[in-house]
This record gives structure tokens, C-alpha cells and sequence, in this order.
């Protein structure tokens, strides 16, 4: 228990350091431009709060932007359901651009949390899994693009897919099947394309499980077969 304490810790550290400074501005300024994706991903949470706890009505549904068929339909747009709940307590009590950050800073940190339990599970190291938590979280393409694509930092449910994949394989408990699915529907409310990943994860991890590649040695004239096949095929794609 003490090292997932540990572990939290210096997430929580590593978000500040990595997003430094930001935490001093939480109320004032935001991860990326206003004007651009940014700003609607502030808008979806503050929209959320206003349907569900305000006008108490389906948050799918809005009149707070223009329709000409009644409230505006929601639910094909990346809502970022998962989030926005996150955000629901701390809107009231923070603001919605300081909530809008601390959200963003806890999906870091459990996106590096998530990415430790699947690696301390594959290599049972403690010090190497909480560096590919950090490696994952705070990777380079996951800090330039999540600072504009809010949703893109909330990758937790692929790792925790993958963690319950393996552990499904093994124990085949219909509780681990039913908590997959529970994953998916978590990935899919964080960010539509995470539910695909998780669905291509799935096939390649089933597919490896199934098939199995042996190699055959190959008389002499195979080898130049083939690698006159690997030329006629350079060609064509050229």
C-alpha cells in the first residue's frame, strides 16, 4: 500500500514540475489558446454542470448554443463525459478555468498511476514501473498534444484495459469481463478514439494469443525467391 502512496506522490509531483507554472495560475490561465479546442473542452464542462445541476435536465441535451430543432443534441460531440463528472464537484467550489486545470492535472496523474499497475503487473519491478508511468504520462507527444486536446491526457483506461485483458486471460472470471467492459465505456467517455484503441488492443491481443509463427528453414532458391518477391514489391510501391 505504502508504494502506491509513493508512487501517487510523485505523480502528483512530476504534473506540477511538467506543467510548472501553471499551478500558481490555475484560475486565470488555461493549457492551451481559448480560441481554439481548448476553449470547448472548458465549455463542455461548464455546459455539463449547467444542464445536470442547474437547468436539472440530460446533459446531452443544451440550449446554451444555437439550434433550430430545439436543444442542441450532444451526444455525437467529444463530450469528455468522464471528466466533466470530475469536474462537477470542483466547479462550484474553484471556478470553472481552475477546475477545468485541476482535471487536467489529475488525468495526468492517473494516467501515470494506471500505466504502473500495468507495468509493475508484466515486470514486477516497482522503480521501472513507476518510470514507464512517468515516461508514458509525461511523453512528449502526450504534453504537446494534451495541452490543446484536453482529452488526449486522459489515457488511464487503455492501461487499465490492457491490465484487465491479461488478467481476464487468466482467470477467465466473468467479473473481469464485465469490468472490460466497464473499461471500454470509461475509455469511450474520456475520449471517443481511446474506445477504439481499446478495441484494437483487444484484437491484436487475441490475435497473438491464437496464432502461432514458426519458422521453417528454406532451401537456397527460396531465399532468392524471395527476395526477388521483396524487390517486385519495392518496385510496384515505387
Amino acid at each position: 500500500m505504502r508504494r502506491h502512496v509513493y508512487a501517487l506522490l510523485g505523480y502528483a509531483a512530476a504534473a506540477v514540475a511538467c506543467r510548472w507554472p501553471l499551478p500558481l495560475h490555475l484560475g486565470t490561465h488555461l493549457t492551451g489558446s481559448p480560441a481554439g479546442d481548448t476553449g470547448v473542452y472548458v465549455w463542455n464542462q461548464w455546459v455539463f454542470q449547467r444542464e445536470l445541476l442547474d437547468q436539472r435536465r440530460v446533459p446531452y441535451f443544451t440550449d446554451a448554443i444555437f439550434s433550430l430543432t430545439g436543444p442542441a443534441n450532444l451526444s455525437l460531440h467529444n463530450y469528455t463525459l468522464f471528466q466533466d463528472l470530475v469536474a462537477l464537484p470542483l466547479i462550484r467550489a474553484f471556478g470553472v478555468v481552475a477546475a477545468f486545470n485541476l482535471v487536467y492535472l489529475l488525468m495526468t496523474i492517473l494516467t501515470g498511476y494506471a500505466t504502473f499497475l500495468l507495468a509493475r503487473r508484466v515486470s514486477g519491478g516497482t522503480v521501472e514501473s513507476w518510470l514507464a508511468g512517468l515516461l508514458f504520462a509525461w511523453s512528449p507527444i502526450m504534453v504537446t498534444r494534451g495541452g490543446g486536446h484536453f482529452s488526449l491526457v486522459a489515457a488511464a483506461p487503455l492501461a487499465v484495459f490492457l491490465l484487465l485483458l491479461l488478467r481476464a486471460c487468466e482467470r477467465q472470471r466473468v467479473r473481469d469481463a464485465v469490468a472490460l467492459g466497464v473499461t471500454l465505456a470509461w475509455a469511450a467517455a474520456s475520449d471517443a478514439y481511446y474506445a477504439v484503441y481499446c478495441l484494437l488492443l483487444a484484437a491484436v491481443f487475441l490475435v497473438a494469443r491464437v496464432l502461432t509463427l514458426r519458422r521453417r528453414p528454406a532451401p537456397p532458391r527460396a531465399a532468392v525467391r524471395r527476395t526477388l518477391d521483396v524487390l517486385l514489391a519495392c518496385a510496384g510501391a515505387l
